[in-house]
């Protein structure tokens, strides 16, 4: 059964799923599609076409499904999508993709966003990420999986971040950074190997060296781009670890340091 405090508007429309709470002023609009056991504690705003999954939270005054700022916005019928078992704390912004940028806004499933953290348009989070107190990802930006961003975060537009990177406070995030790395810096620089966050997610020994090695000869050799590659390779290709850090690279890097 569904519990809707009588102070809620919800927009005829708007789709709600079974156990669902809706605390004091929440606003849902029409094209809403709110899944099973959701939680809404009070003064959340869920706006635009948005389709959100089972159980995720949502804390007061987080803004879900919001227009993008772009100003080439044109009140097209753009999406956000969010999976499940997310919570968004207080002051959360979601917005909602833009045409140019494929349409649709994703977050993926067992995601913590920090009170203010702000996800543009067209972003792509993926799955188990904890975005600090007021990190802000610009348009387009792309995360993999089990990502930590450190609190006050800026990532720049068009941007992708690996799976496992871990990222110190107030840091500037102007270029791409691949699997496992773990740095900090106004201008962001990779300084070595989250090892704490592949341990906590069980990676063997075996594989945590081998990524140790792998991010050793390319940012710590003296080894042009191409030749770090290849030896990475040759020797540790076969890893399935690596082989993500080097797909990671190859697709979005072109084979350029960051």
């Amino acid at each position: 059964m569904n519990k809707i405090h009588p102070t809620a508007i919800i927009e005829d429309g708007a789709e709600l799923g079974a156990d669902v709470e809706i605390g004091p002023n929440c606003h849902i609009g029409s094209a809403v599609s709110i899944g099973d056991g959701c939680l809404l504690k009070s003064n959340v705003v869920l706006d635009g076409q948005t389709t959100i999954g089972s159980e995720n939270i949502f804390h007061p005054f987080s803004y879900i499904g919001g227009e993008p700022q772009d100003l080439k916005y044109n009140q097209e019928n753009t999406l956000v999508k969010i999976g499940s078992k997310n919570t968004f704390r207080e002051g959360v912004s979601v917005h909602r993709g833009t045409v140019g940028g494929g349409g649709e806004t994703v977050i993926g499933d067992d995601n913590l966003l920090m009170g203010y953290v702000h996800v543009a348009h067209d972003c792509r989070i993926g799955n188990f990420n904890i975005l600090a107190n007021y990190t802000g990802l610009s348009g387009h930006v792309t995360l993999d999986n089990y990502v930590t961003l450190g609190g006050q975060n800026g990532v720049a537009q068009f941007l992708s971040v690996g799976s496992y990177v871990y990222t110190g406070a107030a840091s500037l995030i102007d270029r791409n950074i691949p699997p496992y790395a773990t740095g900090y810096g106004n201008r962001f620089e990779v300084k070595g190997v989250n090892i704490v966050g592949l341990k906590r997610q069980n990676f063997s020994r075996e594989s945590i060296g081998e990524i140790l090695e792998s991010h050793r000869i390319y940012y710590r050799s003296e080894l042009k781009n191409d030749e770090a590659l290849r030896i990475i390779e040759e020797t540790f290709g076969e890893s399935s670890a690596v082989r993500a850090f080097l797909d990671f690279i190859y697709s979005v890097e072109g084979g350029g340091k960051h």
